[in-house]
């Protein structure tokens, strides 16, 4: 996960230099026509037209399940971590609400009007996903790693009911 946020974001910041340049070089006329080209309404994570400035922040404060709100609770009661390991889980409960506090303090305060903005806006959710991930990863695998076979497999087994389908 971390090597595609950290890929998408490379994209990004490829892309934003060419796309200030074009969007400079527009009238004023054009930049009212293209600042009013956005995303479709309904689509998830995005303000559409015609949504508040408190349904968009709203939205961006809620929890981020399957991305940082880890079932920690689930992830005891399958694994049932010993005293070094039960640390370890404890350590990993503190760093995904690390991950969580960053992804929050990366939520847009304000929403941007223009496609320049709105891909800053992006570049920044983003960096504050790729950072969550990089605040998760040691910690998970230092948990993991610290497991016994048997409890392994149990912990590999964890969301695979979620997704199986009806």
């Amino acid at each position: 996960m971390a090597a595609r946020l950290d890929a998408t974001l490379r994209a990004v910041d490829l892309v934003r230099p060419p796309l200030a340049r074009f969007y400079e070089s527009l009238s004023d006329e054009q930049k009212a026509r293209f600042n009013a080209i956005g995303p479709e309404p309904g689509h998830e994570g995005v303000r559409a037209a015609g949504r508040s400035q408190a349904e968009a922040e709203g939205a961006c404060g809620k929890a981020k399940p399957g991305l940082i709100d880890l079932p920690i609770g689930q992830i005891e009661a399958v694994v049932g971590p010993t005293g070094a390991q039960a640390q370890a889980l404890d350590r990993l409960r503190e760093a995904s609400s690390q991950a969580v506090g960053i992804l929050q303090s990366a939520c847009p305060q304000v929403t941007a009007q223009t496609p320049v903005g709105r891909l800053d806006v992006m570049r920044d959710r983003l960096a504050a996903m790729l950072n969550a991930a990089k605040t998760l990863q040691p910690v998970l695998n230092d948990f993991y790693a610290s497991l016994n076979n048997e409890q392994k497999a149990a912990f590999n087994t964890l969301g695979r009911e979620a997704r199986r389908p009806g």
